[in-house]
């Protein structure tokens, strides 16, 4: 049997009352997250220009598209909306997994509910719970790095969670979710060479899965059959994606009783890649502790122990050392490290226009070095998160050396509510400045359980689109 099959079983058969309330409030707190990075990436760049696409091809107005307050189909509004969660790489991450989560579930989840509602919030909740379980799980079996394969964990699982999501929020059949599964699966698209480009592709492609995993399900409402055995029959995701090197238990063992989103990490205002924070973490540590002025530092070297974190953040070096869009620099060790030395923090700043050519951050560039020492890694994927392991030498040639292991975020060092709540006033104040209702959103997500209609959410989001 497929192991599709049991995760769907699970995924379909578990009620609000058989999540165990550390999960539903992990999922509550994912929603609140994902509303925060949503708020701050309302104005990012492609955003108002794939909101405007969506406006333009018109249609049934079953779903609100947060960027700009219009109704679209429910697919275009989960298209536009999962762009807008990515869009500044605030949203979460598992960060072993090496893939985003809540991103594609949550926008694909609210605009199903927006098309099929109302939907309670316990429903709403178990709905996002049980998408981004799964996928956890399958981002959890590949033994295989993207480094060699190429492949987006982030992208690809998130069709599937997108589609189970909104399987579960459609009242679909067993059966017909698991067409809804296969046609997930012959659309499973994303790669890595957007990083590689520095191009906007990497924000799109989240709304492209949460698209892809609504459309799943329409069509197999339709009637519209979708293959089976699709994680591991002969031409399943496994083995054309990753080789066939995946361990099965990761996928199907402790289904009920381990929940892998809890080691989900939550970003800081940190809009970077979740493999620069340690090293962040290590140079604000190290510059709070000496006191070390940027112009004093004659060397920093950070130690890279992931071939994953040296290919993505480090190379190519041309693009990493001389970042041209801020999607190079928001995936670029150097940039974002040199911008904590000099600013003392990260923040939006770096995102805003001109901040590539901040002459303090250009001038410390040159000398921020990344030396990758992977050896420990093996022949598979590496152990996350990885450390910020830095050694600075200041120009009178005195040596000061910090580790960070665990970032704020990390389940071993937890964001609460309340400081999830904040992180969503300060994406607001980014994304929305003037707007009043981010205390209201906070209010509905933290009564959540009770809401008897999650459409309230959209409209709360959708509310910031307006000048001030």
């Amino acid at each position: 049997m497929d192991a599709m099959e049991e995760l769907l079983d699970f995924g379909l058969g578990s009620g609000p009352d058989d999540m165990p309330p550390r999960v539903r409030e992990r999922a509550r707190v994912a929603i609140l997250d994902t509303l925060a990075a949503t708020l701050a990436g309302c104005r990012a760049e492609g955003v108002r220009e794939i909101a405007g696409l969506v406006g333009e091809w018109g249609g049934a107005p079953q779903a609100t598209v947060l960027a700009t307050g219009g109704r679209a189909p429910a697919p275009a509004a989960a298209l536009a909306n999962g762009t807008m969660a990515r869009a500044l790489d605030l949203d979460d991450v598992h960060e072993q997994n090496t893939c985003h989560v809540s991103a594609s579930v949550v926008p694909a989840a609210l605009a199903i509910a927006e098309h099929r509602g109302p939907v309670s919030g316990r429903d709403f909740i178990a709905a996002v719970a049980a998408g981004a379980e799964l996928v956890c799980r399958l981002s959890a079996a590949p033994r295989v790095s993207f480094s060699q394969t190429g492949m987006s964990l982030t992208y690809q699982c998130g069709f599937f969670g997108a589609a189970l999501a909104a399987a579960r929020l459609a009242g679909l059949r067993p059966e017909v979710a698991r067409d809804a599964m296969g046609i997930a699966y012959a659309r499973v698209a994303g790669n890595q060479q957007g990083f590689l480009a520095g191009a906007m592709t990497v924000r799109l492609m989240q709304g492209i899965a949460a698209e892809g995993g609504v459309l799943s399900v329409l069509f197999a409402e339709r009637g519209i059959t979708g293959a089976r055995d699709v994680l591991e029959g002969r031409f399943g995701y496994y083995p054309v994606f990753h080789r066939g090197q995946y361990d099965r238990a990761d996928l199907v063992e402790g289904l009920g009783s381990r929940w892998l989103l809890e080691d989900v990490s939550i970003k800081p205002v940190y809009p970077c890649c979740k493999f620069i924070h340690g090293p962040i973490g290590a140079m604000l540590e190290l510059r709070s502790r000496t006191g070390l002025a940027p112009e004093e530092i004659a060397e920093a070297r950070f130690t890279v122990t992931n071939e994953e974190v040296f290919d993505l953040v480090c190379a190519p070096a041309a693009r990493k050392w001389n970042p041209r869009t801020v999607t190079d620099a928001q995936f670029s060790l150097p940039f974002m490290t040199a911008w904590a030395a000099v600013h003392g923090g990260i923040g939006f700043r770096p995102l805003l226009p001109g901040s590539l050519l901040d002459p303090r951050v250009r001038a410390l560039l040159p000398r921020i070095h990344a030396d990758r020492e992977d050896s420990g890694q093996g022949a598979g994927r590496g152990t996350f998160p990885m450390p910020g392991i830095l050694a600075v030498t200041d120009r009178s040639g005195r040596r000061h050396a910090t580790r960070v292991d665990h970032v704020k975020g990390h389940p071993r060092n937890p964001m609460s509510f309340d400081e999830v709540a904040a992180k969503l006033r300060e994406c607001a104040a980014h994304g929305a400045p003037g707007w009043a209702g981010a205390d209201a959103l906070v209010d509905a997500v933290r009564h959540l359980e009770d809401c008897r209609d999650v459409s309230v959410l959209a409209g709360l989001v959708a509310s910031a689109r307006e000048p001030r």
